[in-house]
């Protein structure tokens, strides 16, 4: 598991970067007026929240990054579908953070023009898609090691 999910976050990774590199700057409609290309820079979280929050945002990178590599190489890390919801969310952090270190906020580019939703990039997808695999994990699929009885003898 470790090598699939750190693959994987590296694909993603590599991902994002491409599609901010390619994407951002630019303004068209890629499906009518349903899914659109339009240019946004954020420097809060989602939807804009916490305008100026670069260096909270960077250390909880960090942190989480910090706490996802530890699971991942001390092999408590036993399903897929935890493991490809980490690495999801382990490539969005990383891209993000990477966006916040070089241009102090994250490039966004990813528009639903016809429910005039937030605009976003494929970091933000990964970040979402990776907390819901980690929440269906938690919630429905995880079962905690049964407890041997203990012997009361010494």
């Amino acid at each position: 598991m470790i090598v699939l999910t750190f693959v994987l976050a590296g694909i993603c990774l590599a991902i994002d970067l491409i599609t901010k590199a390619v994407f951002f700057g630019k303004s068209f409609s890629l499906i009518g007026d349903f899914l659109w290309i339009e240019t946004s820079f954020n420097e809060g979280a989602a939807v804009g929240q916490f305008q100026g929050g670069k260096w909270i945002f960077l250390a909880l990178a960090i942190i989480v990054v910090g706490f996802i590599c530890y699971l991942v190489i001390s092999r408590k890390i036993k399903s897929k579908t935890l493991s490809v919801g980490l690495a999801l969310l382990l490539g969005g952090i990383i891209g993000n953070a990477i966006d916040r270190v070089i241009f102090s906020g994250v490039r966004d580019f990813i528009y639903f023009k016809f429910i005039n939703f937030a605009i976003f990039n494929m970091a933000d997808a990964f970040i979402t898609i990776g907390t819901i695999l980690v929440v269906v994990y938690i919630l429905f699929l995880y079962k905690p090691a049964k407890k041997e009885e203990k012997n009361d003898r010494y």
